[in-house]
């Protein structure tokens, strides 16, 4: 496992093609087919993201293909745009993801326990769970104070 990883990390680290910030509940899902063994929207209540005039919607993608293995993605959808996804990753992969993300993006613009934030790519590493997050822009300010 730790082999492949590395292959893959060194193979690049790059943001899914699937993830387009804005795009429709619709437009994701259309996109997601044959990417996502299973997928499921669902409308997430209560919101936990700020500023939701109608609904938080999200898409959950099973056995979605990122670095070597099938992920669980979380598309998340405000008022019918796409503005967060969560991708779940193994505790195991935490240095190997870290490393790749570094590779990709540049030294992490900020640390903290829970964090390794490269806010200008707008990405991240979570370490409980382990997980990595990517972001629009509209979000900035949000996740900031997660990052701190």
């Amino acid at each position: 496992m730790t082999l492949m990883l590395a292959a893959c990390a060194h193979a690049g680290f790059e943001r899914p093609p699937e993830i387009r910030f804005g795009a429709s509940a619709a437009s994701l899902q259309h996109a997601l087919a044959g990417r996502c063994t299973q997928q499921r929207l669902r409308r997430f209540g209560p919101p936990f993201l700020s500023n939701v005039r109608d609904r938080q919607m999200q898409i959950d993608c099973e056995g979605y293909p990122f670095m070597g293995a099938g992920r669980h993605v979380e598309f998340v959808i405000r008022d019918d745009k796409l503005v967060m996804v969560w991708l779940m990753v193994r505790d195991e992969e935490t240095q190997a993801m870290i490393e790749a993300m570094t590779d990709a993006y540049g030294p992490p613009s900020r640390r903290n326990g829970d964090y390794v934030a490269f806010e200008r790519r707008r990405a991240a590493w979570r370490n409980h769970p382990a997980e990595i997050l990517f972001w629009a822009t509209e979000l900035d300010a949000d996740l900031d104070e997660n990052f701190r």
